[in-house]
């Protein structure tokens, strides 16, 4: 037999119903949570002394001592921030840190141009530490990098640069075809040599900036013309920074870190 409701009945009925409860926070969760704080608060006494020990190092290169120190401060720093979920200055400290190790086995590379690269990744992580909710997610995510070279040698290095450093490129051997593209797509970050057939990267430059969205975007030359008058030149035509081949890969990760985060950051703010 069918049985049918009034109306007052299934409003009564619905009425009755069992009211939706808030998520259960778990104590795993909870627990995060503790972590992330403490991080965070450990954090910015750690950066104080990672700064420090920097430029106690950046006055004495040569002793292998305190670049270790430093290694073994960033180390402590990166491990944490994994531990806590704090994504994005994981990232950068897993990338300044490797960074160090590779300088720890050839001291050689301790360059003025990697020590620029060192004290900018520092930096940037004592910026991180300042905005709280910046730190708990990856603003890296949908990053877009191009990276323009002639050569291809050169490419593939400037490619598994970036690829060390967690983001994807597009790579491009023609300039000319390269601002066909970014009319296109649009990139955050732009990796570009100087010396090309065609069209050279100053030009290329040049040319972005006069594009709608790419006033701010990023720019770093890549290349051997690392000279003063071809660096004057590039940061004229719009360039952002420079890194002189040959380079340590990790110094290029670390700089295209640095350099999409920054926009981002000063982007947010």
């Amino acid at each position: 037999m069918t049985t049918h409701l009034s109306n007052s009945q299934l409003t009564n009925s619905a009425s009755t119903a069992p009211p939706t409860t808030a998520p259960v926070v778990s104590a795993d969760d909870e627990f995060r949570a503790e972590l992330r704080q403490s991080c965070l608060a450990e954090g910015r006494a750690e950066i104080d002394a990672i700064k420090k020990a920097f430029q106690t190092f950046y006055k004495n290169t040569g002793d292998a001592a305190l670049l270790r120190d430093c290694h073994r401060m960033v180390h402590g720093l990166t491990g944490n921030a994994g531990l806590a979920g704090l994504q994005t200055v994981a990232r950068v400290g897993g990338a300044l840190e490797n960074l160090l190790a590779e300088l720890g086995e050839k001291p050689d590379r301790v360059l003025p141009s990697v020590l620029r690269t060192m004290a900018q990744g520092i930096d940037l992580l004592a910026k991180l530490y300042q905005n709280d909710a910046l730190v708990e997610t990856d603003l890296t995510t949908g990053t877009e990098v191009l990276a323009l070279d002639d050569q291809d040698i050169a490419l593939r290095s400037v490619k598994y640069s970036i690829e060390k450093a967690k983001l994807k490129a597009t790579c491009m051997t023609d300039p000319v075809a390269a601002l066909k593209v970014v009319t296109e797509r649009h990139f955050d970050l732009v990796l570009t040599d100087i010396e090309m057939p065609g069209m050279n990267g100053i030009e290329f430059c040049a040319k972005l900036r006069a594009l709608p969205h790419y006033d701010k975007t990023p720019v770093l030359f890549v290349t051997t013309a690392a000279d003063f008058e071809h660096r004057a030149k590039a940061l004229l035509s719009g360039g952002t920074d420079m890194i002189a081949k040959p380079y340590p890969f990790t110094e290029l990760a670390l700089k295209a870190l640095i350099l999409v985060l920054h926009a981002k950051l000063t982007h947010e703010r």
